[in-house]
């Protein structure tokens, strides 16, 4: 059975129309309600995250790092054993001879994977954090 949907109008300027539809063909959406569909359940999402978040939030925080800052491996797993309840997976990449990047796949409440992200960006030698969450 199909999803009820509810009609609305929107007005956008020219230069926004056109970008849409750029978009629209590059990523080959079967229309413009499907672009904006995909792009209102980011929006949500981003707002949940902002307001503080409800409930269960699922994520990666990504993390670049100098390898060669004293400790910083044994530092950053320290500050993840600390919170293995909310840590689903761990991947570290050498991107070359001096950074490393890794992606902390998470699921939790809101306040904990910030607080968690929060502590990674403490360890020194970690360069930048970011904190990508999705709508679950």
């Amino acid at each position: 059975m199909a999803e009820e949907l509810d009609r609305i109008s929107l007005t956008l300027p020219p230069a926004m129309i056109e970008r849409l539809d750029g978009i629209i063909e590059d990523w080959d959406y079967a229309s413009r309600s499907e672009a904006v569909r995909d792009a209102l359940r980011d929006f949500f999402t981003t707002y949940d995250w902002e307001a503080g978040g409800e409930g269960e939030q699922f994520g990666t925080i990504v993390l670049l790092h100098d390898h060669h800052s004293t400790d910083i491996a044994d530092r950053l797993q320290a500050v993840q054993h600390e919170k293995t309840d909310l840590i689903v997976s761990v991947q570290h990449i050498h991107l070359s001879h001096d950074q490393c990047l890794e992606s902390i796949t998470v699921e939790g409440p809101h306040d904990e994977i910030s607080e968690l992200a929060n502590n990674l960006r403490s360890v020194q030698g970690v360069q930048q954090v970011k904190v990508v969450v999705l709508g679950g």
